[in-house]
C-alpha cells in the first residue's frame, strides 16, 4: 500500500502504512505464542513453590507462632515490651502532638463513607455529635454518683497513683442510661444507630459486649503503657480486627486533658495485612510520622478503634476532670476479652429483668436458665455432680 499525505492534518509528512490482513494475523500469532510461553514459565515457577511435605509437618508436631500453645498467646505481650515506658518518655519530652495538628488525620464526621475511610486508613474514626449535651449530662451525673458511692464503700477501682483516676466498672448493671447507650438507643446516644452500623461492618452481625466502664481522670492521672486491644490472641493475626473499642467522650479530648494516645495507621497495611506481627519494629511506628498523637475530639464525639491499633491512656496535665465511657465489643465467636466482663454471668435478678433481648445476647446470657435441660431434667441429680 502506497504512503499517502493527509492534507487535512496540520502535521506534515506521510501517514503510516496500514498492514494487510495476512500481516495482522501473523503479528497476532507471534503475540499469542509469546504470551503462551510466559504463562508456561509462570506455571513452572508456581509448581516449584510447594507446600512442605506432610512427613516433615507431622515430625514437627503441634507448633504455634511461638513454639507451644501455652506461650503462643503471650507473643503479643513480648512484642509490646519494646514500647515499655515509651508513652511516658515521649510525653515528658513533649513529643506527643494533638491529632488536629495533622490535616489528614480523622476529624469528627457524620458521613458514613468518610468514617469508614478513616477507620480503614488510620485504625480509628470520630463520629461527630454522637451524644447531645443533655445525654452527656445524664450519663455523667449517674457515673459520678456511682463513683462516689463506690469510694465511700471502699470498693472503688483507682487506676492511678494518688487517686487521680477511677474506673467505674460494669456500667450495664449500674443504670438504664448506660444500658441504652451500650446498645445504641437514640434515647441515650442520638447517633447511636450510625455507630451501630459501623460496628456491624467492622465485626459482623450479633457482635458481643466485652466490657462497658466509666473512666474518670483527674489532673496527674490516666497514663497507660501502649498496647493493642487484642493482645490476648496468639499471633499471627488475620487481616481483620477481632473487635473494636469505642470511647464516648463526655468532655473535651486533647493532649492537656488526657486524651487517648494513639499511633494512627499502626493497625494494617493498604493490602489489609496486620502490621502487628513477630519481628515488627513498633518503635519505628511510634517515632515515625505522625507517630504517637493525642486524639482530639469535642464532647459528644464517639471514637471507634480497630483492636490492632497501638494506643494507651493519656496523661492529664490540665486542672479538672475528663469523663468518658469505654465499651469493648467483640466478634460473635469471641468471648469477652476483659476481666470485668465476668459480671455478665452474675447479673442480679432485678437487673436481668431490665435487660433487652439484644443486650442479653451481647452479654452472652440470652440462653441463661437455672432449670436443668435435656437428660438432666429428671429428679435424679446423681450424675450431675460437679466433682
Amino acid at each position: 500500500m502506497k504512503k499517502q499525505h493527509d492534507r487535512s492534518s496540520s502535521a506534515s509528512g506521510t501517514l503510516p502504512e496500514v498492514p494487510d490482513k495476512s500481516e495482522s494475523i501473523a503479528t497476532l500469532r507471534e503475540e499469542n505464542a509469546r504470551l503462551r510461553a510466559e504463562i508456561s514459565q509462570l506455571r513452572t515457577y508456581q509448581s516449584e513453590v510447594r507446600e512442605p511435605a506432610w512427613d516433615s509437618a507431622m515430625q514437627q508436631g503441634i507448633a504455634y507462632a511461638d513454639g507451644v500453645s501455652h506461650t503462643s498467646s503471650l507473643s503479643a505481650g513480648r512484642l509490646l515490651k519494646q514500647l515499655n515506658g515509651m508513652a511516658k518518655q515521649r510525653q515528658e519530652e513533649g513529643l506527643i502532638r494533638n491529632s488536629d495538628e495533622f490535616d489528614d488525620l480523622p476529624k469528627p464526621e457524620s458521613d458514613q463513607a468518610a468514617l469508614e475511610a478513616d477507620f480503614v486508613r488510620w485504625g480509628y474514626c470520630l463520629v461527630a455529635d454522637a451524644m447531645s449535651p443533655e445525654q452527656i449530662k445524664a450519663q455523667v451525673d449517674r457515673m459520678t454518683e456511682q463513683a462516689a458511692a463506690e469510694r465511700k464503700l471502699n470498693s472503688a477501682v483507682m487506676t492511678s497513683q494518688k487517686s487521680t483516676a477511677q474506673l467505674v466498672n460494669n456500667l450495664v448493671l449500674k443504670g438504664q442510661v448506660f444500658r441504652d447507650a451500650v446498645e445504641f438507643k437514640p434515647s441515650a446516644a442520638q447517633k447511636g444507630e450510625l455507630v451501630d452500623r459501623l460496628l456491624t461492618k467492622i465485626m459482623g452481625e450479633r457482635f458481643g459486649l466485652g466490657c462497658a466502664h466509666g473512666s474518670i481522670v483527674h489532673q496527674g492521672g490516666g497514663l497507660q503503657e501502649l498496647h493493642v486491644d487484642q493482645a490476648g490472641f496468639p499471633m499471627p493475626y488475620p487481616p481483620f480486627p477481632f473487635g473494636s473499642l469505642i470511647i464516648w467522650c463526655y468532655t473535651e479530648f486533647n493532649l492537656d486533658n488526657g486524651a487517648t494516645y494513639l499511633v494512627p495507621g499502626s493497625h494494617r497495611t493498604a493490602s489489609g495485612a496486620t502490621t502487628f506481627h513477630d519481628g515488627a519494629d513498633l518503635v519505628r511506628l511510634v517515632e515515625g510520622e505522625p507517630g504517637l498523637v493525642a486524639v482530639c475530639a469535642p464532647p459528644g464525639t464517639c471514637i471507634l478503634t480497630d483492636t490492632r491499633v497501638l494506643h494507651g491512656g493519656g496523661l492529664r496535665t490540665a486542672p479538672g476532670t475528663r469523663y468518658a465511657m469505654r465499651c469493648h465489643y467483640n466478634r460473635w465467636f469471641v468471648r469477652a476479652l476483659h476481666e470485668q466482663a465476668s459480671v455478665n454471668h452474675h447479673v442480679p435478678d432485678s437487673v436481668y429483668e431490665e435487660l433487652s433481648p439484644r443486650l442479653k445476647q451481647m452479654m452472652g446470657i440470652e440462653r441463661s436458665n437455672l432449670q436443668p435441660v435435656g437428660e438432666l431434667r429428671g429428679n435424679d441429680r446423681t450424675y450431675a455432680s460437679p466433682k
